[in-house]
């Protein structure tokens, strides 16, 4: 199974450089050599669908299919591991702490287990070296373990160097072609001022991995340093290849053409560079604000939301996020109308956005409009097949008009998607009790339950269909429950600010 192989820099500010740089993890995350065992057909059949998804980077594929085989199989290593591996890639990094958790708990002499977790730890929170621990325990089990000797060896950095450095010479001894300890040794290196040392360091990670950046910085970074112009401005045309925005490169590409005498074509690039360094720092003005405007819209400031993304659209009147939140914030005041105007132009000016089609489905649905909004929501799910909420939503129109099976087959999606989905489950078993069957509607309902013990609607649904079933004693319990907890919401709602 491939695995992403990308960079994640972290800051290092020990020697004063021309270029940003930083230590970089290994973050292939690992899976045992030995084929999976399963105890079901079904497991299997969907683990094997999903290590397709995955070949194909497809992680939201692979995560439904993962999810599906976990139902099976709930105690399964592999299942957890490839299912933690899924939601790393995909960011959602409270999932897949959770499962890479899961997985150490039950195979606690598992290096590769540790291993993984560690690896998510430190992406969730890049240079925090929060996976160091578990990077530990992978060495105390497996003292070849090559990948965990260089991330805690970049966890280390800096600060204990000498450490550091035993790891990556021990990482070498064991993999001479691992391209990520010969950069990581070369940034080591460098800090000890052995910058010819260093220089080979770099090479070789570079013929290693032709394609990696951070290694051209630093030679970048050190041949400038040397006034060796020939060299610094072919490592720059290669990673601007690469990165033909990023004012930095371009502008160090233009100074060393110009001291090779190719003065006109080096002021080219660096009116290049000034004019890509002001476009990026207005881009990130207005995310700024549309990120102040998504955070008081979280916090229910919707008044304050809309002045945010309202002098985003200022800046940059086609931004489709701007319009798009704008939408969201002037809906959630009450303003249904401009809010699905808004919401309109954010489709029109980006009609492939699946969440702006799901956005304004919601908004014209809460308006009444429900065929257009089965409309944007199928438009969304078009484009996104693996949006939980749109599902949902989906399956809550399709409910109202009494096609229950088709409604059915949405939350499931949505449920398989985010096995932690209260109101997925909770419309479920509204739906699967509808049409009297009982049975499943409280396996859907006391899943809710379980992810939501606190919520009053799930434990009086919950009660209602005990009762249906007969169970009057946990019909009782529940029901008692439900009051409870809509006694105390009620207190802490009349409670004096």
């Amino acid at each position: 199974m491939r695995r992403s192989n990308s960079m994640l820099p972290s800051r290092l500010a020990q020697v004063p450089l021309i270029l940003v740089f930083g230590w970089v993890l290994t973050v292939v995350l690992v899976l045992a050599t030995e084929s999976p065992q399963f105890r079901t057909v079904q497991a299997k059949a969907y683990y094997e669908k999903a290590i397709r998804f995955s070949e194909k980077s497809d992680w939201n594929g692979a995560a439904l299919e993962l999810n599906r085989a976990l139902r099976h199989e709930p105690a399964n290593l592999q299942i957890l591991i490839e299912l933690g591996i899924a939601y790393g890639e995909l960011k959602e990094w409270q999932e897949a702490i959770r499962l890479h958790t899961k997985a150490v708990q039950l195979a606690p002499t598992s290096a590769r287990a540790h291993y993984n977790l560690g690896v998510t730890l430190d992406r969730s929170k890049p240079g925090k070296g929060l996976g160091s621990e578990e990077y530990r325990k992978a060495l105390q089990l497996n003292p070849k373990d090559v990948n965990s000797l260089v991330n805690l060896a970049v966890n280390l950095g800096d600060q204990e160097s000498a450490e550091a450095r035993k790891m990556i010479e021990k990482a070498l001894e064991l993999d001479p072609k691992n391209a990520e300890a010969h950069f990581n040794l070369g940034l080591l290196q460098r800090n000890a001022r052995e910058q010819r040392n260093a220089v080979a360091s770099f090479e070789r990670a570079l013929q290693l991995n032709p394609k990696a950046l951070e290694p051209r910085r630093q030679l970048v970074s050190i041949l400038v340093l040397e006034e060796r112009w020939n060299e610094a401005s072919k490592h720059c045309e290669q990673i601007l290849s690469q990165e033909p925005e990023n004012p930095d490169i371009r502008y160090t590409y233009g100074q060393t053409l110009i001291r090779k005498g190719l003065t006109e074509e080096g002021r080219k690039e660096l009116q290049k560079s000034q004019t890509s360094r002001q476009q990026k720092q207005r881009q990130e003005e207005i995310d700024k604000l549309i990120n102040q405007g998504v955070s008081s819209l979280k916090r229910g400031k919707f008044d304050e939301s809309l002045k945010h993304v309202n002098e985003a659209l200022e800046k940059d009147p086609n931004s489709a996020t701007a319009h798009m939140y704008a939408g969201l914030a002037l809906a959630s005041r009450g303003d249904l109308g401009r809010g699905i105007e808004a919401l309109s132009k954010a489709v029109q000016l980006d009609p492939k956005n699946a969440r702006a089609h799901h956005n304004l489905g919601t908004v014209l649905l809460q308006a009444g409009t429900t065929d257009d909004a089965v409309h944007e929501f199928e438009s969304a799910l078009q484009l996104d097949p693996y949006f939980a909420e749109t599902h949902n939503n989906l399956g809550l129109v399709l409910s109202g008009k009494q096609q229950i099976g088709e409604a059915l087959e949405h939350f499931e999606r949505a449920s398989e998607l985010n096995p932690q989905y209260v109101e997925a489950f909770f419309n479920m078993g509204l739906a699967l009790r509808s049409t009297n069957r009982i049975d499943e509607a409280l396996r859907a309902f006391r899943r809710a339950a379980r992810l939501a013990p606190q919520n009053s609607q799930v434990q009086w649904a919950l009660g209602m269909t005990l009762k249906d079933k007969g169970d009057l004693n946990g019909s009782q319990e529940a029901l008692a429950r439900a009051k409870a907890l809509q006694k105390s919401q009620s207190s802490e709602l009349e409670a004096p600010r």
